[in-house]
Formats: C-alpha cells, structure tokens, sequence
C-alpha cells in the first residue's frame, strides 16, 4: 500500500491534511467530497484521540481503481482475466513488517485505531476496508473477502456476510462441526489483494493466488501469531480471532452500497485473540453509500470481468460488459456486442437476467457504443431503441437483498432494453469530427 501511496504522490493524487479531524463523520465527510467530485485520495495525518493517520478515499475513483490494475481503461479486464487465468501461489515468509508490534489477549484493543463512524445513522464505528481471511474447515481452501465489521468493544467486531458469501459457507462448515472458525482481517494491504478480495472469484480459488497474478509475482505471507492463517507481510494493522459457533448479537444499521441503509439483523461476532502491526500504521478507510464510493471501484472492473467471461462462453459476440455503479455494481449491466442475427440480443439479454450477479436492468448496444460511458449508452437508447418491441420484462426473480424497491417476499422484476440499431435497416450517417484521434488526454496532463 506504501508504494501505492507513493505513485499516487508522484501523480499529485494525494492531498494530506494537517487539520485536526474526528472519526465521528470527519472521516467519511472528507471521502464523501472526494467521491462525489473524482478527487485526490486524502491522508488525514490528525486524528482527535488517536495517534494513527488515517488513508482515505484511495479507491473513490476509478482512476486511481485503473492505476491498481496498472492498466488503462480497455485494458483492465484483460488484466483481471490473465490473473485469474495465470495465477501465482504465495509465498510463506518468516516475518515482514505487519508484526513488528505484537498484543495479545488483553493488551489486543481494536479501539486503540481511529475506526471511523462514517453516515449519520451508523450503529456505531466500522472497519470497511479490512480483507477477513478464513479456511473452509473441511478441505483448508483458504478464502479472503471484504466484508463489513462493526467495533462493538475493545475485543469484539461483528461480520456481516450474506448467506452466498464464502466466509458464511466456512462458518456453517465450523458450526456444523460445533467449533470455532478461525480469521484474521488484514487492513492496509497490497491494493492487488484488495482487488482481489473484492472480486467475484469462483468457491474453492485462494483470492491470494489472484493477488499474485495481477502482481505477476506472488505475494509474500507470514503466519499469525493465535490462528492457523497466513497474512500479507506488508499490511498496515492485523487482527486474528475466532467466531465462536452459533452465537449471533444485533449489527447495523450502516450505510450501504445502494446509497440507503442496511438493516443488518443478527450476525456472527468476531473474538479478537491478537492484534499486530507496524511501528507507524496508516489506517485505510473506505466509504460506502451513494455510488460512486471505493466499494463500487473495488468491486466494479472484477465484477465486469467476470460476466465477460461468462456471457461470452455462450455469446462470442460479446465486445465489453460493464456494472456502472449507479446501480451498486450489480443492478445495472450494460453489454456490448455485434449482433449477427435476428433475435440474439433478446437471447443475451434473457442470459444475463438470469446471471448469479442478478441484475434489474440490462442494455445491449452496439460495439461502437462505449459501455463505460453512461450518456453514451442512453443515447443508444434513445435513438436506436423502441420501447414496444424492444423492451423484454420478468417478474418473479429474486432480487437483490439490499435493493428497498424489492417485493414482500424478496423478489423483483427486470427489465431488458435491445438498444442496438436494427438489423437490416439503414441508420444516418453518426456525425464526426476528423482529427479528434490525434489529440492528447488533457485531463492527464493536467494530472501528470
């Protein structure tokens, strides 16, 4: 993450702030406005009450998502691609820097770190950009995720996870075996293994291998001092713990990746064993809520990545996919692809309805229409589409759990638009400016 730190200063992405700043709103408030504006990243280097700096908004553009990837826009999703296709195993190390202070038992308190509380109606402080490592407990696969975790005291952090995430499948495994599932949530990593966790790689691919194939190099781990787990060596701050077996405490409200607040309910709670960390740890917080936020960076390109991949097994078609993060990187899909004949982008369109991913809208367009480019893609729609013959709706499916627009009983209908130009007709002439290719991008010169 240093080295992160240090491109983003030599790009002059970089603001640090000497004012002094609260947990309590400060934080998130200073991320809100970067987010909301395509800013800099912020290093808030005074904390009220803390003596750790805390890093910000690193991930609240996608920007500074591309420069992680070291790739440009069209190239991301051949990055992600090779490194799910090339992966590279870690390597196990005797020590790196994340243990140069070691507490355990008592001397292990969370609270010591300025854990911010982020939106108005959070329950309380939260860790949002920590990566929580598990292993299934029958096969020892090992899995690293992004998960939200709620301080509830100086040993004690709640996980919520949904049902179909990988930490939930290992700790029904545990609980089935009436033990405790061990964990370790490393905070301020690699950005290759931030990226990583937060993708959608399939149940049983270690997340670590996928770091190491977007570094093209594998990613140096140490042992944790309470727990049979293995962390990156170069992290910030780690926290190691069991989950106890059946034992559920309220967690939530807190803000979430739609833009309104997630209830939570009764969640798994953490039990803190140890923490270590550096001599000088920078503490990384990310914001979630109305897009676009650092979760929908994080998750946006590996999520593209992957529908690509999938879509394309049955449609080869396909030229680009892309989650905008208006609709929280999955209720929105915008695909596009050369429609060879009649009827295949109605073929495409009901595939990807019914994708794992489940998206509410999807629209199909031209290959000249740059699916990243959001009024692009509404101008496809409205002048290449149709609403009569070219919509297709179902009702019935399951929705997304955090969508508040969502029925009753937790399903949705979706909606598919075909907004390519109709086949066999003949379509104006799109008006062109000669010599645009020639001109540099301004925006990174001004940046450089």
């Amino acid at each position: 993450m240093r080295a992160f730190i240090a491109k983003l200063k030599d790009r002059d992405d970089l603001v640090e702030i000497e004012k002094e700043e609260d947990v309590k709103f400060g934080v998130g408030a200073y991320i809100r406005k970067v987010s909301d504006t395509d800013g800099p990243a912020v290093l808030l280097k005074n904390i009220r009450g803390h003596s750790v700096p805390v890093l910000g908004g690193l991930f609240a553009s996608r920007r500074r998502g591309l420069w992680a990837y070291e790739a440009q826009e069209e190239g991301a999703l051949d990055t992600y691609l090779r490194a799910l296709r090339n992966p590279h195993k870690p390597k196990l190390v005797s020590n790196g820097p994340c243990q140069e202070i070691i507490k355990k038992e008592e001397s292990a308190d969370v609270t010591v770190f300025p854990n911010p509380v982020y939106s108005e109606l959070d329950v309380g402080p939260y860790i949002t950009m920590g990566v929580t490592i598990s292993k299934d407990p029958e096969t020892g696969i090992r899995n690293a995720g992004l998960y939200r975790l709620q301080v509830k005291d100086k040993r004690r952090l709640g996980l919520w996870a949904s049902a179909f995430q990988h930490v939930s499948v290992h700790l029904n495994k545990a609980e089935n075996q009436n033990r405790p599932l061990e964990v370790a949530v490393a905070l301020g990593v690699d950005p290759s293994v931030l990226l990583a966790a937060a993708s959608k790689t399939p149940y049983g691919m270690d997340e670590y291998e996928v770091a190491g194939g977007l570094r093209m190099k594998p990613l140096e781990l140490v042992k944790c001092k309470t727990v049979d787990l293995e962390v990156p060596s170069s992290s910030e701050i780690v926290i190691e713990g069991n989950v106890p077996p059946n034992v559920r405490e309220e967690e939530g409200p807190f803000g979430e990746v739609t833009g309104y607040y997630g209830d939570g309910g009764q969640s798994p709670v953490i039990e803190i064993s140890a923490i270590t960390h550096r001599r000088d740890p920078i503490y990384l917080a990310g914001l979630t809520g109305m897009p676009t936020t650092d979760n929908h960076v994080l998750k946006g390109i590996s999520y593209d990545a992957t529908v690509y991949e999938e879509l394309r097994r049955t449609f080869p078609d396909v030229r680009a996919v892309h989650f905008p993060s208006a609709g929280g990187t999955r209720n929105i899909l915008f695909i596009s692809m050369e429609s060879r004949y009649e009827g295949e982008t109605k073929a495409i369109i009901s595939a990807a309805l019914g994708l794992n991913s489940r998206p509410k809208l999807v629209v199909v367009v031209d290959p000249d229409i740059n699916v990243y480019d959001p009024v692009k893609v509404l101008w496809a729609i409205a002048f290449h589409s149709q609403p009569a013959k070219d919509s297709v709706i179902i009702e019935g499916l399951p929705g997304f759990r955090l969508d508040p627009s969502i029925d009753d009983d937790g399903s949705s209908s979706a909606l598919g638009i075909d907004a390519t130009r109709p086949l066999g007709r003949k379509f104006p002439e799109m008006v062109n400016v000669p010599g645009v290719e020639n001109i540099p991008d301004l925006n990174r010169l001004t940046r450089a």
